[in-house]
């Protein structure tokens, strides 16, 4: 594959250490148990952080919130350079900026622009959400409308449905505490940029049910306007999650094409132009045990263009969900008739050890090649690269479902054009497509 995804990971152990690893998918290999040269960070008990959030921008890794020893929310933000391979830096620097409301387990998401959207891990209806734009150090002061809940009213179905001044002629629910009488907000457990200017969060309840234990109602996505300031609630009818976690893996691939991945052998598709569920993912060759939860995942594709075959990553705890990590390579084809199929392509075990806390995140998780590493635009140059890619090639002429075929052959533009019609049937590509690739290839020389 030209370029390729690569993966950061940070893990936190019993013994107050944060290890570091980071690898492309060209080094993960099928039933290949790797064992990985570690490096980390040493860290002071006293300052220890749990539930935080991470991000990283150029060579620096970001630290966000997080809870104090004694369980007291932070509003800090921590960097550190990745340390060498096989050696521990002392430990993170404190950053001047800070957010205006401390977070514990916030929901990052790096948008198209460069920026950092920071939302959850807090009941402050003032700050719900924050911008850290790093090219200046800063927190912007975005102007987000107030979060304002008054009381609840009862509908015919017992549900909890409170309207406020978020959405016109729509409604927000809330947590009801008994304790306390007052109502908490719902945090989001997952967030993705759906559009330049539109930002989704999922929550796996936003309506509550007047019964007993407050059973939650269906799953719902918010929308957000960046730049209109303005909150929908674009859907409640996304499918339930398969166990109760407080994260779950929202993948947007392009298009209208969302992914809900619960367990390895089990993923949803949810139409967002539609706002309904397109129907299950029927998944091959998947882990020989039975719901495996995925820990993350990422696609490594382009989302600016539509197309109908994808090449996903997922992670997976091993049988000892707290000691190494699982991989597998998987993709995705949409069928003639509109079903979805999964191919699991490659699978292995990162030998990461005992763990408390693992997060992983990838570079080209995110619009078209812009880099969640990348602190700047992408260059003029790179742009017109991934147009010449292979990948874009071959969706151009409506082959997009053979671009596994030429990562697994590594060949990029500068092979293709050098191919003749006994090297593609060599590959296996039927006789009409290679026709239509040599046209193309012959088309593009005459320019």
């Amino acid at each position: 594959m030209e370029g390729g995804s690569r993966f950061r990971m940070l893990w936190t152990t019993a013994d107050g250490n944060m290890y570091y690893h980071s690898f492309d998918e060209l080094g993960l290999k099928d039933c290949n148990d790797r064992d990985l040269v570690l490096s980390g960070f040493k860290r002071n008990p006293e300052d220890f952080l749990i539930d935080v959030g991470f991000f990283c921008v150029g060579d620096s890794l970001f630290m966000v919130g997080g809870m104090t020893k004694n369980l007291e929310p932070t509003n800090g933000l921590w960097s550190a350079l990745p340390p060498p391979d096989g050696s521990f830096s002392e430990s993170w620097t404190l950053c001047p900026a800070t957010m205006n409301v401390k977070r514990s387990v916030p929901i990052l998401v790096p948008l198209h622009d460069g920026k950092i959207f920071i939302c959850g891990g807090t009941n402050e209806r003032e700050g719900w959400a924050e911008i850290y734009n790093p090219k200046k150090g800063d927190f912007e002061g975005t102007n987000f409308p107030y979060m304002e809940y008054p009381l609840p009213i009862i509908v015919e179905d017992d549900r909890i449905f409170t309207y406020g001044s978020i959405c016109l002629k729509q409604g927000w629910g809330e947590i009801q505490n008994s304790d306390s009488g007052k109502f908490d907000c719902p945090d989001p457990v997952s967030c993705f940029q759906w559009t330049d200017q539109v930002v989704m969060l999922y929550y796996h309840h936003l309506l509550y049910t007047k019964r007993k234990f407050h059973k939650p109602c269906q799953p719902s996505l918010l929308s957000y306007n960046i730049a209109e300031q303005q909150w929908e609630i674009f859907a409640d009818n996304l499918p339930p999650p398969l166990y109760d976690s407080e994260t779950r893996n929202l993948v947007y691939v392009g298009g209208d094409i969302l992914f809900i991945i619960d367990y390895a052998s089990t993923w949803f598709v949810y139409d967002l132009s539609s706002r309904k569920e397109a129907g299950e993912v029927f998944v091959k060759g998947k882990p020989t045990r039975k719901r495996v939860p995925v820990k993350a995942a990422f696609y490594a594709g382009n989302k600016d263009i539509k197309s109908t075959s994808w090449v996903i990553y997922i992670f997976m705890p091993t049988l000892n969900k707290y000691c190494d990590l699982g991989y597998a390579k998987v993709e995705v084809v949409q069928g003639w008739g509109g079903d979805y199929f999964a191919t699991f392509q490659m699978m292995g075990v990162l030998r990461v050890g005992p763990f408390y806390a693992i997060y992983i995140f990838a570079e080209n998780d995110k619009k078209g090649e812009e880099s969640i590493l990348s602190s700047s635009s992408v260059s003029k140059k790179k742009v017109q690269q991934e147009v010449d890619s292979v990948e874009s090639f071959l969706q151009s002429l409506g082959l997009d479902k053979y671009s596994i075929t030429f990562q697994a052959e590594e060949v990029d533009m500068a092979a293709l054009v050098h191919m003749s019609d006994e090297d593609l049937k060599a590959t296996g590509i039927p006789m009409g497509p290679r026709k239509k690739i040599l046209l193309e290839l012959e088309s593009k020389r005459d320019d």
